[in-house]
């Protein structure tokens, strides 16, 4: 009986202290395969408001599609990432120009993470003064990442479509998205 009792405390204290409670800033969650959900808040209109992003991991570096929007999130997102899979990410893409979307884009470019957007994104953000990528897309582009392609379609780019070109049509899997 006391080795049930001890087991149960561990393990309610591990979760405690290790697992990602409802009140994180930072919430990632397992996909599918290779593609995990990060979740980052921040306050829109006086409410916390989550933004998701994804990312893909490859034995070559991490994908990341779009950045947290608060600007405490950047560096934990990399760090996690890093933990919990062994790889830095390398490659990041803003699918448009809202700040939940492009917030870290400065960031992660500081950190040699290449960072990409569309030229019709850049040119929202700098009309709107928002973070801006350091490499345009300028038509459609095919990208390679480990053993992953995707392709992205010159001027508009949004996450499920980039999403749809790895050939992940699950229903749950947009529903995790939006």
């Amino acid at each position: 009986m006391k080795i049930l009792f001890f087991t149960i405390s561990f393990l309610f204290l591990f979760n405690n202290t290790f697992g990602q409670s409802s009140d994180s800033k930072l919430n990632i969650t397992p996909l599918t395969g290779d593609f995990y959900v990060y979740t980052t808040y921040n306050i829109y209109k006086g409410e916390k408001v989550p933004a998701n992003g994804l990312y893909l991991v490859t034995k070559e570096g991490v994908l990341l599609l779009d950045t947290p929007w608060d600007s405490t999130q950047f560096q934990p997102l990399l760090d996690s990432i890093q933990s919990r899979h062994h790889q830095p990410v390398t490659m990041c893409i803003s699918t448009h120009f809202h700040e939940d979307r492009t917030a870290g884009l400065e960031y992660y470019r500081k950190h040699g993470i290449r960072t990409y957007t569309t030229l019709q994104t850049d040119k929202l953000s700098q009309k709107t003064n928002k973070k801006r990528a350091e490499f345009l897309i300028e038509k459609d582009t095919i990208f390679n990442i480990g053993k992953y392609t995707f392709e992205t379609y010159f001027p508009v780019m949004d996450m499920l479509q980039i999403i749809s070109s790895f050939g992940l049509k699950n229903k749950k899997f947009f529903m995790e998205l939006a």
